[in-house]
């Protein structure tokens, strides 16, 4: 008998799974170092490793203990790694990526903080894109929360391509939760006349329909992220019925608060949470100066 594919799959299957949790733990104390301005997203047995939203590299377990590890050449070349021959003897450019297939004992060497400062440093100069960045805070300003919970970034599956920002689940009742994707866009996006709803509208819908789908596999990438200790072990979720769309606006707020009334008359169900840089002089805080 033929089963139906899983319309979605961001989780480590056992053994690869095993295999992270080995090979990784440097890598995942460095994420908590940095208060999550790293950010490790579990994918079909690969995981991306995020900074400032931009990908720093996929990394995805071989045979025989091997990894292969993927980065944009904008972000490699020319850094101290790229000179490094323990990386470089099995190369291969992808595109606008280079390649490696590195043993797992020269993980840790690849992303030690000396490297991962470089790489950081590339993206701070070609990989800035406002919205991307904004998309970050919110996730870091976010992280620890019990009762709205960002689990993922970037999301497609197989039944489309199409992207959503990021995925969230939102407390309904004790340890029940419920799916909140989330449009992140700034102020003066165009989106934000009208595209953003069909857009929004196209993430929930294709949540709902493969609703079992989903909450199995974020039950599941929730666990095994617990596991690895980039969540809270205390937190208890099961995922219920519901799915509800949300558009997070930042910043532009003379051009957003015009499109923001104009979206809630196209579509008066839509939620929207305004962010704006306002700066409320009344709520300054003095820090005493130590001679």
């Amino acid at each position: 008998m033929r089963f139906p594919r899983s319309a979605i799959k961001r989780y480590f299957s056992e053994d690869v799974f095993e295999r992270i949790k080995s090979d990784f733990k440097f890598l995942i104390n460095e994420i908590i170092k940095s208060d999550f301005e790293y950010d490790l997203q579990i994918r079909n047995d690969y995981f991306n490793l995020y900074y400032k939203g931009n990908s720093l590299a996929k990394v995805t377990p071989k045979t025989k203990e091997m990894y292969e590890v993927k980065i944009n050449k904008k972000f490699f070349l020319g850094t101290t790694a790229a000179k490094d021959r323990r990386f470089t003897e099995n190369k291969y450019e992808q595109g606008d990526y280079i390649c490696l297939k590195i043993p797992h004992d020269y993980l840790h060497p690849l992303f030690q903080n000396k490297y991962l400062k470089e790489f950081c440093s590339c993206i701070k100069k070609v990989g800035f894109q406002e919205e991307i960045i904004f998309e970050q805070m919110i996730m870091t300003d976010n992280a620890k929360r019990s009762d709205f919970v960002i689990i993922d970034r970037q999301i497609s599956d197989k039944t489309d391509p199409a992207r959503l920002d990021l995925l969230s689940l939102v407390q309904k009742n004790g340890n029940d939760y419920q799916f909140y994707p989330i449009e992140v866009k700034l102020g003066n996006n165009n989106d934000l006349e009208g595209d953003v709803i069909e857009q929004l509208q196209g993430y929930v819908k294709r949540i709902e329909n493969n609703f079992g789908d989903y909450k199995k596999c974020y039950e599941l990438n929730i666990k095994q992220k617990q596991t690895l200790g980039l969540m809270d072990n205390n937190l208890k979720i099961n995922i219920v019925n519901g799915v509800f769309g949300l558009v997070v606006v930042g910043g532009y707020s003379k051009i957003a608060d015009k499109r923001i009334k104009e979206l809630q008359q196209k579509a008066p169900e839509l939620r929207v949470i305004q962010l704006n840089n306002f700066i409320d002089l009344t709520k300054a805080i003095y820090c005493k100066r130590i001679i």
